[in-house]
């Protein structure tokens, strides 16, 4: 077999370290040197989502010739970031390895408790690979069973990553701090409130944080600046056009001026230190074509121009300093994108999805926009900008409407790894 030292020099190893997850798919990966693999997987700017894919990597590898490789297999399991896994998987998955007992068990107390002397696990390896940020999708529908999903770079699809048994829907979602917060929403039927629930992720212990002063169903809210901004929405009457602010620090609502408009199902995005709120429902369900911005700072309004076409909603993302406007509903599901400039507060259209929803869940990834999700609908779209057109991609493992998140990628490990390990 070629050395690793062999395979660095021409180059494969930088290869295999940005994209590990079709190198670590294909063939030839099952015919590496186990010292190459180790080399691979050791490293700490391996590409990579979740350490759960580098450890079926390894598996994968080890699988292909057992009798051969079994001596090399507790090596490279400590290549892993073992302390990001939760204590079940380390149990379930490590423990039973050949070789492996040891390893599992001084994760596992690294994992409960501050250690010291000895361990075959490399203080190295008690953290996570390079910090990045990786996209989380909370089901935002009404099944009681809410799951969240992540893309696989691995199985280059969306699949399931966690499950919280939630009631609420037609909430806001933010991310803050090791913990999501989900905002308002409806909980049984027609009944609004005005809660807002935390869930930590390091201790998954739920809180009730402290109540805005409406019930809020179908609003929109962004973070800025430690705080959490709650936009419009209604009580099952007309819509608000009412805003708070959370400051989360002293878990504490205020008022804030209010919004031109009142709607609902209005879509709000944070771009240079301001907050745009597009389109949503107004008084009598009228769908609203109307752009505003909300300047933090100044503590003031400003309108920004219309969108070409009404729609309540919408998708709404950011590329290459321009905001993008994605499907929406208007007398029905619209298929319709626009890109709205913040510069000049103008919109163009381009060009529209092959399936028309709303409540699609837009978002960017590594350049690229993806259309996730709407209501009813399974149907994943990514925007190809050169040929200005949508194409379909894999579809979700769950239909409806979602909310996503970015979180650190340590809590990416610790969901799925326990998600995996759930009871059947």
């Amino acid at each position: 077999m070629t050395s690793a030292l062999e395979k660095s020099e021409n180059g494969d190893f930088n290869h295999a370290i940005k994209y590990f997850a079709k190198v670590s798919n294909s063939a030839d990966f099952l015919e590496f040197s186990p010292e190459f693999v180790r080399e691979i997987t050791d490293s700490d700017e391996l590409n990579i989502d979740c350490e759960v894919d580098v450890f079926q990597a390894i598996m994968r590898w080890y699988e292909h010739d057992k009798e051969g490789r079994e001596e090399y297999l507790a090596s490279l399991v400590t290549s892993l970031r073992l302390v990001q896994f939760d204590p079940a998987f380390i149990l379930k998955h490590i423990k039973p390895l050949p070789g492996c007992e040891q390893i599992a068990n001084e994760a596992l107390k690294l994992i409960t408790e501050s250690t010291e002397g000895d361990s075959r696990i490399s203080p190295v390896h008690t953290k996570a690979r390079s910090e990045r940020k990786c996209v989380l999708m909370i089901l935002n529908d009404v099944k009681k069973l809410k799951y969240i999903l992540r893309y696989s770079q691995a199985l280059d699809k969306w699949q399931k990553c966690f499950e919280l048994k939630f009631i609420d829907y037609s909430y806001g979602l933010i991310y803050h701090k090791n913990s999501l917060f989900f905002i308002g929403g409806r909980s049984r039927g027609v009944q609004r409130n005005n809660a807002v629930k935390r869930l930590d992720l390091v201790t998954f212990k739920w809180m009730e944080m402290a109540n805005m002063s409406q019930r809020r169903d179908d609003l929109c809210v962004a973070i800025f600046n430690e705080n959490i901004y709650a936009f419009g929405g209604h009580d099952g009457g007309d819509p608000f056009n009412t805003v708070e602010m959370f400051d989360i620090g002293i878990n504490q609502w205020r008022k804030l001026p209010a919004m031109s408009d009142h709607r609902y199902g209005a879509s709000a995005i944070v771009y240079e230190e301001k907050i745009y709120i597009f389109g949503g429902l107004g008084i009598d369900c009228e769908p609203l074509c109307s752009v505003e911005c909300y300047d933090p700072t100044t503590n003031s309004w400003s309108k920004c121009g219309n969108m070409h076409q009404a729609r309540g909603w919408p998708g709404v993302t950011i590329l290459n300093g321009f905001i993008f406007l994605i499907g929406g509903f208007n007398e029905g599901m619209l298929s319709t994108v626009e890109r709205f400039d913040p510069q000049q507060h103008t919109c163009t259209k381009l060009s529209s999805l092959n399936v028309a929803r709303f409540g699609i869940c837009a978002i960017t990834i590594d350049n690229q926009i993806w259309a996730v999700g709407g209501h009813d609908v399974y149907t994943v779209e990514e925007y190809d900008s050169d040929n200005d057109k949508w194409i379909e991609k894999s579809p979700l493992p769950v239909y409806g409407i979602h909310s996503h998140v970015e979180v650190p990628n340590n809590f990416v490990d610790k969901l799925q790894s326990k998600y995996m390990c759930k009871p059947s």
